[in-house]
């Protein structure tokens, strides 16, 4: 976690992913699409789990991004944005499926850390793209 350039978040992204399908099953038997068993507890239960491990997974990478920052734009920081994004939306999706509604505010504050990573690494591609083309440029 010291050294990783952002790709790192790739595994809370798989959890949050695995989280938001557990949301739509549940949805999904909600309606009366058995999707799932007639246990929906199980399902339930484990779409929670899986949440709280990216939570946990979350809060781990994001103290480590805070005990060793990394400045210098990489491409691999890509790798960052789109996990957090994710967790947000598995966040507000579990908080309506599962009825956790507690879970809304941390997903919506989520949702904006997320945009505000997507901006910063936009910003920085931009910078690092603008600098590539300055630098091939005929003098």
């Amino acid at each position: 976690m010291a050294e990783g350039a952002g790709d790192q978040w790739v595994a809370g992204g798989a959890l949050a992913v695995s989280a938001l399908a557990g949301a739509e099953l549940l949805t999904a038997e909600a309606g009366g699409l058995h999707l799932w068993n007639d246990d929906a507890g199980v399902l339930r239960s484990l779409t929670l789990a899986l949440m709280v491990l990216d939570l946990a997974w979350y809060a781990v990478l994001l103290a480590a991004e805070v005990r060793w920052p990394r400045p210098r734009y990489d491409v691999r920081r890509w790798a960052t944005a789109f996990p957090m994004g994710m967790t947000a939306a598995a966040a507000l999706s579990v908080a309506d499926a599962a009825d956790v509604p507690w879970l809304k505010g941390p997903g919506e504050v989520l949702l904006w850390v997320a945009v505000a990573a997507w901006l910063a690494v936009a910003a920085a591609a931009a910078a690092r793209g603008g600098a590539a083309l300055r630098s091939r440029a005929p003098r």
